[in-house]
């Protein structure tokens, strides 16, 4: 396990150090390392006893986070394979159009002097991942893997977390999107957005109109998935305390 974080660490400064400035501007991207813990490596070997140790993914594991397109994310992701001189079609598990229990990202499997797992996810992909897990604490670590509770009602929470995941996140990341890329079809086409004077023509005002609204929208997500992580950590702790 220490050889893996050493190697998991060595990755995650590689990627740190490529210059994310000419794609994501002034967003600073999050870039972790973590290895697998003894306990669930070993949760992971006995759900697939088939597999040898040797073969597992993600012992070794990188973060990449951004506030960033879904365009924008499929760029991050040529970045990094092209650093490793990894194909794509090789080396790289797309999960957000077939989710898995609700979770999305792009995941790119590094073949190095150990196997290393690189999650790309947007900030809205991160935050509900988190979410995931603390719900995850609460109902059982297995409804990452497609298994509901026996309890009606804990089997219908988990339903509606995924599909906040898979409906409404994954909507409000196509529509940032399309938004992002329609300005920059505009930008070509010489479509002016702003008048001499610096003031906003009706194009420009409707783009920006847009922007803030998807920018709110993102927010607002974004702070209902933190409320319930603490929600969801509460309920536990107050449950270890009975």
């Amino acid at each position: 396990m220490l050889w893996y974080n050493d190697l998991a660490a060595e990755v995650q400064r590689e990627i740190r150090a490529l210059d994310w400035e000419p794609l994501l501007q002034e967003r600073v991207p999050e870039v972790t390392s973590r290895p697998k813990t003894i306990d669930t490596l070993r949760q992971k070997l006995i759900r697939d006893h088939d597999r040898p140790m040797s073969g597992v993914q993600d012992i070794a594991g990188v973060r990449f986070e951004a506030e960033m397109s879904l365009d924008e994310q499929d760029a991050v992701v040529n970045a990094i394979a092209g650093r490793f001189a990894h194909d794509l079609d090789a080396c790289v598990r797309d999960m957000r159009d077939e989710p898995h229990s609700g979770y999305r990202a792009v995941h790119i499997w590094l073949r190095l002097e150990g196997r290393v797992e690189v999650q790309v996810r947007t900030h809205l992909q991160g935050h509900w991942a988190n979410m995931y897990e603390s719900a995850a604490d609460l109902y059982g670590r297995d409804i990452r893997y497609e298994w509901l509770p026996d309890d009606q009602e804990a089997a219908q929470m988990v339903t509606a977390l995924r599909e906040l995941s898979t409906l409404r996140i994954a909507q409000m990341e196509r529509d940032r999107n399309e938004f992002e890329l329609l300005s920059l079809q505009l930008e070509e086409a010489g479509v002016v957005v702003k008048d001499q004077r610096g003031h906003p023509t009706p194009t420009g005002a409707r783009l920006a109109t847009l922007k803030t609204r998807y920018r709110s929208n993102e927010a607002r997500m974004q702070k209902d998935l933190q409320t319930l992580s603490r929600f969801f950590e509460s309920v536990r702790a107050a449950g270890r305390d009975d």
